[in-house]
């Protein structure tokens, strides 16, 4: 008999867990205990999304937050990839705290699921204040995928943070502190 595919595998045991009741966390959690993906991949991975279909989602998110008023759908899947596998020395694009509130409101789950370690170590100081100002809240599964495509339905929980992040704009993030 001959082995199944990996992403046969993963998809077979996406769809056991789901049926098992399992969050899209739990799911994330066991492909990066099983699989050892980054946790922005796992997140995406137990959607069962593509890169391709998962940047169509990110983008439909912006949309829907006024973050992309011009309608320019900025995330592309090679622009997802480098996302996932950063701080990859080879990614020339870096995370930024915006980038991971319009992702964890994608996949249903708060920023600080989607770092890990070597990720926290690599960010710059300024993005790390901000990304540890933002809670941590019980988010139930998006709503976006697990069991096909239905409408995202956003809560005031998982945009809280892309609101808070609004407000201070790079204008606070990017100019240094005065030395005193």
């Amino acid at each position: 008999m001959r082995k199944a595919s990996l992403k046969a595998e993963q998809k077979d045991l996406r769809d056991r867990m789901l049926d098992a009741g399992s969050t899209s966390a739990e799911i994330a959690g066991e492909f990066i205990r099983r699989y050892r993906f980054r946790p922005r991949a796992a997140f995406r991975h137990a959607h069962g999304w593509t890169l391709l279909r998962a940047a169509e989602h990110i983008n439909d998110h912006a949309a829907i937050l006024d973050i992309d008023t011009d309608g320019r759908a900025t995330m592309t899947g090679p622009h997802l990839c480098e996302l996932e596998h950063w701080p990859h020395p080879a990614e020339r694009r870096r995370l930024t705290p915006q980038v991971l509130a319009l992702l964890a409101a994608t996949y249903g789950t708060d920023v600080h699921s989607l770092l890990d370690v070597h990720d926290r170590a690599c960010l710059r100081p300024a993005d790390r204040l901000v990304i540890d100002s933002m809670g941590t809240s019980s988010v139930a599964t998006c709503t976006c995928g697990l069991h096909g495509e239905r409408k995202a339905v956003i809560s005031a929980a998982r945009t809280a943070p892309l609101r808070a992040l609004s407000a201070v704009r790079s204008s606070a993030l990017v100019q240094p502190m005065p030395v005193v």
